[in-house]
This record gives C-alpha cells, sequence and structure tokens, in this order.
C-alpha cells in the first residue's frame, strides 16, 4: 500500500468549477413533457424510447423484485403504466448517475454499488415505515453518492489514492475525500442534486445524513429520509453480525421512532441479502 501522497486541494477546488453530471437530450425532453400542465402520454413514450439506457433501466425498475408482475414487461408504454410518473422521473435521474458511473473505473463502479445497496435497504425499510413516501426516499438513497461520483470523475487520479487512504488509515471514504479536496460530501452532494433540480427535501436530507444528524423523532418528511438512510447504512454495515446490529443503541433507537420491532430486521437483510444475491442492478 502506497503512503497518501495525495495534497489537500481546497485551495484550488471550488464547488461551482466541478464538472457535473448532465441528463441526456431525451431525458431532458421526458421531463419537460411530464412537468407540462397537459401530459402527452405518446410524446413521452417515444421520448423514452429514444434513448436505449433509459429505455433498459425502465424495463429494468419494471421488472425488479419490487414491481414485477406475473408477465415480464418488455416495452416502455406497459412500464410507464406500471410504474408512474415518479417513478419515470427517478429512472431518469438514476441514467443519469449511471452513464457517469463507468464499470471500467473502479472507484465509481464502487460508489454506484454503494448506491444500489442503500437504494435497496432503504425502499425496503421506507415501504414498511413509510408507504406513502418510499419511493421518494428510495430516489434519496440512489442519489446519496453522487457527491462521491462528482469527485472521482473531476480528479480520477486522486481519487484512486483516495480510496486507498481510506483503507490504509480505516476511514471513511467522505473523511479521505475532505483530507484530499478539502470539501464536505454534505456540500458536493448539495451543489450536484441543485443542478439537477432535486427536490429540496431530498437535497436537504442528504445534506443532514452526511453531517451525521440523527432524528430523535419523526416530525417531517425529511425526519423520515434521514431515519430511513440512518437505519439502512447501519443494517448495511452489520449484516453480518446479527448480535451487534440488535445490541447497536442506534438501531434500536431508529427502530423505536420507526414504529419497527426485531422481527422487522431480520426481514430487511433477508430481503436485502436476496436482491443482492439476484444481482440486482440498473
Amino acid at each position: 500500500m502506497s503512503e497518501y501522497v495525495v495534497s489537500p486541494l481546497s485551495d484550488s477546488v471550488v464547488l461551482n468549477k466541478l464538472k457535473l453530471p448532465t441528463i441526456s437530450e431525451q431525458g431532458m425532453k421526458s421531463l419537460e413533457i411530464i412537468n407540462a400542465k397537459d401530459l402527452k402520454f405518446n410524446e413521452l413514450e417515444s421520448a423514452l424510447s429514444a434513448d436505449p439506457m433509459l429505455t433498459g433501466i425502465l424495463l429494468k425498475y419494471a421488472n425488479s423484485p419490487m414491481y414485477r408482475k406475473y408477465v415480464e414487461i418488455t416495452n416502455v408504454r406497459k412500464a410507464i403504466n406500471l410504474l408512474g410518473i415518479d417513478i419515470v422521473k427517478s429512472a431518469i435521474l438514476i441514467c443519469t448517475m449511471r452513464s457517469y458511473s463507468e464499470p471500467s473505473n473502479p472507484a465509481k463502479e464502487m460508489l454506484w454499488e454503494k448506491s444500489i445497496s442503500l437504494s435497496i435497504m432503504s425502499g425496503h425499510i421506507a415501504r414498511k415505515a413509510f408507504r406513502r413516501v418510499a419511493e421518494e426516499i428510495e430516489l434519496s438513497a440512489m442519489m446519496s453518492q453522487i457527491g462521491g461520483l462528482v469527485l472521482s470523475s473531476n480528479f480520477v487520479n486522486d481519487y484512486a489514492v483516495v480510496v486507498e487512504n481510506s483503507i490504509a488509515k480505516n476511514i471513511t471514504i467522505e473523511q479521505a475525500e475532505f483530507e484530499a479536496f478539502g470539501l464536505y460530501r454534505a456540500d458536493v452532494t448539495a451543489f450536484a442534486l441543485g443542478k439537477l433540480r432535486l427536490p429540496k427535501d431530498i437535497i436537504t436530507a442528504l445534506t443532514m445524513y452526511y453531517r451525521g444528524t440523527t432524528p430523535v423523532q419523526i416530525e417531517t418528511k425529511i425526519d423520515k429520509h434521514v431515519a430511513t438512510l440512518r437505519l439502512a447504512s447501519l443494517l448495511i454495515e452489520y449484516k453480518d453480525d446479527e448480535l451487534a446490529m440488535k445490541k447497536n443503541e442506534t438501531v434500536l433507537s431508529l427502530m423505536d421512532i420507526l414504529g419497527l420491532v426485531e422481527s422487522d430486521l431480520d426481514d430487511f437483510i433477508d430481503t436485502y441479502t436476496e436482491k443482492v444475491s439476484e444481482n440486482f442492478s440498473f
């Protein structure tokens, strides 16, 4: 393992100079159609169908364990009917994220896989605790690593050493990012999601999540997001140590405010493991 050699770049790295992911032409056209007062379904179907990656993600969503029915969904029209407009919006953003993370780049693929893992676990918890906002919480989780993806895309060589340093020093990747770039993950995430025009609730929730905030009671929709993300991240961390998981004070506190019982944890872990073993991805 080489020595940590990346010098802090805080004097030269500023948020508004970072290169950010961009939504594809057909993705933007689809959002415009969705946001119009008179949604024209045929135009939306055409726009989505014209983007192969977006079509693939929609069909992956429609045939995933979360939504699949008795027969395979094979076209965009049926996928839209099954998923609804909110999920279509999510798919466009997920497509943007996926196009920004090349499988040939180990750091980017690691961040992408962390997004998927947190989304799977968060989605399952939210459907148990907050069904009405489960899809939005799932999107929050999927967008959670965009700050890391932005940094890894802007500083490819430096970020490889950041990952190495995180392992060598046994610190979080977020801590290693700050040492290298002088930027907090929360700030980069908020900046990127703001440019992508995500809802303020999602931006605020992820900012609180990365600043280490843990709700002590559920009073707002943002509390629902943050509590779910926090519990999901802990369950993933302790998934192979059930005893430690069930004794963790933060886990117990979050279960209490989310109205969950011990048997729910077993269900969450089993479902998460099943979906991961299915290689569920986008």
